[in-house]
């Protein structure tokens, strides 16, 4: 047993002794069938995470009977806004529930939905493109390009081999610092070369997010983007007002007003993958004192327009697939995840070099105030 694992098991040896509460989270493994109810899976290792202030790590594992039962009992402890779920890891693959909330969960949110992996890719759609254009500073222009990337299948995509990318899209060659934004895609899982973003991650049913950034030169304009996908629904977002877009049968809508700045608004609908977007943007006549914040926040906002419509999607295709929905992964759910994949890659790597550890501390420290930030956002709103 790791050391990990022995310092969480003394913690919950703690809790029981102090009387905490014994919880219990109780569900089924199940795998999408093509036709009928939802398959069960049997034998698979279901294991219960805990991700609080003090401490993450995991608790606690069961194997999924021949229904595809388990259930694990456990006893909270420390933090009282910790967060708890289980995962199971199928094909290679790790699936999460979403936050186990109650003292007793039973099927619902503990039930884990597993997918056969497919190297075709013919399932994947763009849903939604945004693109937004801030105003010049410093003879340059931040962009921010959002991608929805819809997996209309029953299995989850993966990498034909290692040269092979799951998705790719053109980015303008003369792109400056290009980065990868938190999003449901990592960075570690797109490699941007010869002028494209190539995507290597794993895309289980459902939607997922990719969040490019970058810096155009003000000689990039008149820039011409080409969609290369089919896309149903194309937004651009204009922070000046001197600019302007055609192409992709994009009009003109009201506005968006952020902090008391306008941006013009141009939407479209089931974008054509041969078709391509104009964009003009004229040189400001003297200083530009647009801040990189307000792009954060314009981006922000695209996100969470996109995710109110993945919810309600998302929500439709799980329904379709099993009789007890799993909820849709929020903000909070998604970094609990990356938390519980980055813990689960570490105690694979049992010959880490210092500076792979001190490179996992970082990040895990990263993802710890993030899901701090994240959960009091949530407490805030309750």
């Amino acid at each position: 047993m790791t050391f990990r694992f022995l310092a969480a098991l003394g913690m919950i040896v703690v809790a029981s002794a102090s009387g905490a509460q014994t919880r219990v989270a109780e569900g089924r493994v199940l795998r999408p069938s093509p036709k009928g109810p939802p398959v069960p899976v049997s034998g698979q290792w279901v294991v219960l995470h805990r991700v609080g202030f003090d401490k993450a790590a995991p608790m606690d594992s069961a194997r999924s009977d021949r229904t595809g039962r388990f259930r694990i009992h456990y006893s909270p402890f420390g933090a009282s806004d910790a967060i708890y779920f289980v995962s199971s890891r199928y094909n290679g693959i790790a699936y999460f529930s979403p936050p186990l909330r109650a003292d007793s969960v039973r099927g619902g949110d503990a039930d884990v939905i597993v997918y056969d992996t497919t190297p075709d890719t013919t399932a994947l759609r763009v849903e939604g493109r945004h693109f937004v254009l801030s105003s010049a500073r410093a003879g340059r222009r931040e962009i921010a390009e959002v991608f929805e990337i819809d997996n209309e299948g029953t299995h989850t995509v993966v990498p034909r081999d290692s040269s092979s990318p799951l998705w790719t899209v053109h980015v303008p060659a003369a792109a400056e610092s290009i980065a990868v934004a938190p999003g449901d895609i990592a960075a570690g899982a797109v490699v941007v070369r010869r002028g494209r973003a190539e995507v290597f991650a794993p895309m289980s049913p459902g939607v997922r997010q990719l969040v490019l950034t970058y810096l155009l030169p003000q000689k990039a304009f008149p820039l011409s983007l080409p969609l290369e996908h089919p896309t149903s629904v194309l937004e651009v977002l204009l922070a000046d007002p001197r600019a302007n877009v055609q192409g992709a049968g994009l009009r003109e809508v009201p506005p968006a007003q952020i902090e008391g700045r306008m941006f013009r608004r141009f939407l479209a609908q089931n974008g054509l993958a041969n078709a391509v977007v104009r964009i003009e943007a004229t040189a400001p006549p003297g200083q530009n004192r647009w801040a990189l914040r307000i792009l954060a926040i314009v981006v922000g906002l695209a996100l969470l327009a996109g995710l109110l419509f993945w919810r309600v999607r998302q929500g439709a295709v799980l329904r379709r697939s099993t009789r007890d929905p799993e909820a849709a992964p929020n903000s909070l759910d998604q970094l609990i995840r990356e938390l519980a994949s980055l813990d689960s890659r570490f105690e694979r790597d049992t010959n880490a070099s210092v500076e792979k550890r001190d490179a996992y501390d970082r990040e895990r420290a990263q993802l710890k105030d993030r899901i701090s930030r994240a959960l009091a956002d949530s407490n805030e709103r309750v």
